[in-house]
């Protein structure tokens, strides 16, 4: 008996069975040599075909090896089934990587891969050549061997539908999740920006509320130090810096903090120039009253009548010089106020200058200058 190998390129080759045929068995029978066969050479090609056949699929094969297959009732080709069985192989390995991660969560796409793996390890013919001993047997081989690869392929369709679906579902999934984000971080901003507006909002609320603040705590201690009985006393500190911006002319004159001479009268204060003014400029300082528009000048009487004393403080030896004068009537100082301030009345040449800085004078104490001003009959 002799056996027929079907190489890789589609040639087949003729190989004498390893044992003889018993003597008396008819010629063609299972134990003789093969009829058809006998006497042939094998088949010796190798690159090129001198006389070849070129089947319908493209592959060629010699005329010898042709002709034995036809003889033997080979309809298929060789060489195309192992085409498929090694494009098939390799579809294998890419959807088993493919498959790899999404397997653990496809239990029905593992199973079905497994069973591919299965099927490429059942005994059958070798991926490089395909041994037939007989035309029935090479037949029935070669159909449960096209059965399988056909199995294969519809297995590996069903994972490639799986995988694709999959795959779908997953980006779908992350679509929604990206846009679900977006959303997420569109109305986290507007948050921020709302915040932040706020925020700003508050920042400028508390700066209008720190100034008036400030303002009302200007006024509080105004009030504390406002006088409301017509008498009142001014501390001027820093003297020697204020006689200097004195004589520069940078600051000539300076005022005091507003008076009253009772709870609704009249508003006063007090200008001084360290330098002097008018008669007493450098040689005096002079010291004037100022008339003031208060907020209940529509009740006092006007002209201002009331008498004037201003006192110059010794705050060591209480040597005080003092100075007096009635206002006049007809005088546009002591008439009502039409502005915040009238114009100033009083005493241009109040204090010599070189006596202020004599030796032992002791008007100045702690470089501070004091001044008292009483207005009307008091007793304080």
């Amino acid at each position: 008996m002799s056996s027929m190998i079907f190489s890789p390129w589609g040639s087949a080759k003729l190989v004498p069975a390893p044992s003889p045929a018993p003597q008396g068995e008819p010629e063609g029978s299972a134990g003789g040599a093969p009829g058809a066969a006998e006497g042939r050479a094998p088949c010796d090609w190798s690159e090129q075909l001198e006389f070849g056949q070129r089947r319908d699929c493209g592959h060629h094969v010699c005329q010898q090896c042709e002709g034995d297959s036809e003889s033997a009732g080979l309809l298929y080709c060789v060489q195309c089934l192992q085409d498929r069985e090694t494009q098939l192989l390799k579809d294998v390995d890419r959807v088993r990587g493919a498959a790899g991660d999404d397997s653990k969560f496809n239990p029905s796409l593992a199973q079905q891969v497994h069973m591919v793996e299965e099927s490429e390890s059942l005994p059958g013919p070798s991926h490089r050549c395909l041994v037939v001993q007989g035309p029935q047997e090479a037949r029935g081989r070669l159909d449960q061997r096209l059965a399988e690869v056909e199995a294969q392929q519809k297995t590996l369709q069903n994972i490639v539908t799986v995988l694709s679906r999959e795959m779908g579902r997953r980006e779908g999934a992350r679509g929604s999740a990206n846009r679900g984000s977006s959303n997420v971080l569109g109305e986290a901003m507007a948050r921020i920006l709302y915040l932040e507006e706020k925020v700003a909002k508050q920042d400028t609320l508390l700066a209008l509320k720190d100034v008036m603040i400030s303002n009302l705590g200007a006024r509080v201690e105004a009030l504390e130090h406002t006088s409301y009985n017509g008498q009142f006393l001014w501390r001027l500190p820093d003297v020697r810096r204020k006689m200097q911006q004195a004589l520069s002319k940078q600051t000539p004159a300076i005022y005091s903090a507003p008076f009253y001479t009772a709870r609704y009268g009249y508003k006063l204060c007090l200008k001084i120039y360290l330098n002097g003014d008018g008669t007493g400029a450098g040689t005096h300082i002079s010291l004037f009253l100022v008339l003031m528009r208060g907020e209940y000048d529509f009740w006092l009487n006007w002209p201002f009548h009331l008498k004037v004393s201003l006192t110059l403080l010794d705050q060591v030896g209480k040597r005080h010089f003092s100075h007096a004068f009635q206002p006049s009537p007809t005088s546009s100082s002591f008439q009502r106020p039409v502005s915040k301030y009238n114009i100033a009345s009083g005493v241009p040449e109040f204090f010599p200058l070189y006596q202020l800085h004599a030796p032992g004078a002791t008007y100045i104490h702690e470089d501070t200058l004091a001044f008292e001003a009483v207005i009307g009959d008091t007793n304080l």
